[in-house]
């Protein structure tokens, strides 16, 4: 007796991943399966309020091109709703050893998972780091130094300096995090060669600039 043949692949997990992520961007706006699938409709992709309720509950593969339109009509991206929530990282065909961080950036575009690609983000992640770290404790050094007019008072008001503070522990708790990788994709440490950093980045940062890619402010 002839097998029955299986057309296609079995949904994933990244199926699982996206199929969630419909339903939480859906509910965080308010929108109801009826207004959505009627927006569906109206894009030439129609889809029942019954059918977008078995695609958010894994029972329904997701069509790419309804993943594009129901990002648009929930207000959010394609990415967004491919990348696994929260610190989860596993993806269909995807090893499971790479950060959260690296398959959100690589989601968007901002990174490719391979060697070069991972060093080469983390590196230029340690330099804004470091820039950061530093602008900050320039900058509460001179919030901290005492006032011309009161020697026994600080130039800045103490709730603006401890918010500063608060940062600058944020900024050196992301470079322990940073180092950490870092040492794991490179042993010999050349992830936090700045040098080597300039030589492949001199024209989009040098060291004493604030960078607008910082994510630390």
């Amino acid at each position: 007796m002839e097998t029955e043949r299986v057309r296609g692949n079995p949904a994933g997990i990244t199926n699982t991943h996206v199929a969630n992520n419909i339903r939480t961007a859906r509910q965080a706006i308010g929108m109801d399966l009826r207004t959505l699938s009627d927006g569906m409709a109206q894009a030439g992709r129609k889809l029942s309020p019954s059918g977008i309720s078995k695609l958010e509950a894994g029972d329904r593969r997701v069509d790419v091109d309804d993943l594009i339109v129901i990002a648009y009509l929930l207000r959010t991206s394609p990415a967004a709703l491919l990348t696994p929530p929260g610190k989860a990282t596993t993806l269909t065909g995807v090893p499971d050893d790479y950060e959260p961080e690296e398959i959100d950036r690589w989601m968007r575009g901002e990174l490719v998972l391979t060697d070069e690609g991972l060093f080469n983000y983390w590196q230029q992640e340690w330099v804004i780091c470091t820039d950061r770290i530093h602008y900050l404790e320039t900058t509460l050094a001179g919030m901290t130094a005492p006032s011309q007019d009161d020697p026994e008072k600080p130039q800045a008001h103490p709730k603006t300096i401890a918010a500063y503070q608060e940062r600058l522990e944020t900024a050196r708790a992301r470079a322990r995090a940073i180092r950490e990788r870092g040492v794991q994709l490179d042993p010999e440490g050349r992830v936090f060669n700045a040098a080597d950093y300039i030589d492949n980045y001199a024209q989009t940062h040098q060291p004493g600039q604030t960078t607008a890619r910082s994510t630390l402010s």
